[in-house]
């Protein structure tokens, strides 16, 4: 049976040894099969991704998306250096693609963060679940899976689903394609993207709020973990222009 444990922690404002953080935590629970679900943001507080709004320079680009969009053009400058391109924007938010991934201004985030300050992305999650797994193997003796999550909205519906930014140790995504349904009919375009499962479970615990809740320990996952498996945001992402809601709408790509 799947279970879900929410970690608690106290509030982080600096860079910190994660590793031994989750050591201290959940070191001498952990078995082989369980799945640690961590939050990006916490991930990226522990790299230091933490920046002053004071000391952002903002070019003509971001100044003309702030007039436009009616947002802080410090906030745009940084879009505009986290993303790949920029898709479009509505009144405080662009929305921009970041290797791949569309998400509302390149998941930058004001909350959980000392004021005046944003907290980005972390530089490259699925190396982070890596060194994860890989300390947890060495110090432990175990094989965990570690999957990266941020909260995401979707298309026309209410609120926030977790979704998956990097994982190491299982399969994030898993290929049904020429499994047979109930009914005998061969699936031909079906994926399931077990790490979003994961991390939209996951969130439910880890909440929006003052929650302090950035990981949980998941256990009795019925898949097995792959030592090889690793995805980053442009593994789990399709292309642009082969999204079924962009090119419903028309977009063609470009810059």
């Amino acid at each position: 049976m799947l279970s879900l444990r929410p970690v608690r922690v106290t509030a982080k404002g600096a860079k910190f040894d994660l590793i031994a953080l989750i050591e201290e935590e959940v070191g001498a629970e952990l078995r082989d099969g369980d799945v640690l679900v961590i939050s990006s943001k916490f991930v990226a507080m522990s790299e230091g991704r933490v920046v002053s709004l004071g000391g952002v320079n903002p070019g003509a680009r971001a100044r003309a998306l702030a007039a436009e969009h009616h947002m802080d053009p410090r906030i745009c400058e940084l879009v505009l250096r986290e993303s790949d391109r920029v898709i479009g924007g509505i009144p405080g938010f662009l929305l921009a693609s970041k290797e791949g991934l569309l998400t509302p201004n390149a998941g930058i985030d004001k909350s959980n963060v000392r004021h005046g300050a944003v907290i980005l992305y972390p530089r490259r999650p699925e190396a982070a679940a890596r060194t994860i797994r890989e300390a947890l193997m060495f110090s432990r003796g175990v094989s965990v899976g570690v999957v990266i999550c941020d909260s995401r909205l979707s298309p026309t519906r209410r609120g926030t689903t977790g979704v998956a930014v990097g994982s190491s140790g299982i399969e994030a995504v898993q290929d049904m394609r020429g499994r047979r349904d109930l009914f005998g009919n061969v699936l031909k375009v079906t994926s399931q993207a077990v790490a979003d499962d994961l991390s939209s479970a996951a969130e439910v615990l880890m909440g929006e709020s003052d929650e302090a809740t950035p990981m949980v320990l998941v256990r009795g996952l019925k898949k097995a973990l792959r030592q090889g498996s690793e995805y980053g945001p442009r593994r789990f992402a399709v292309a642009l222009e082969e999204d079924v809601f962009l090119r419903s709408l028309g977009f063609a790509g470009g810059a």
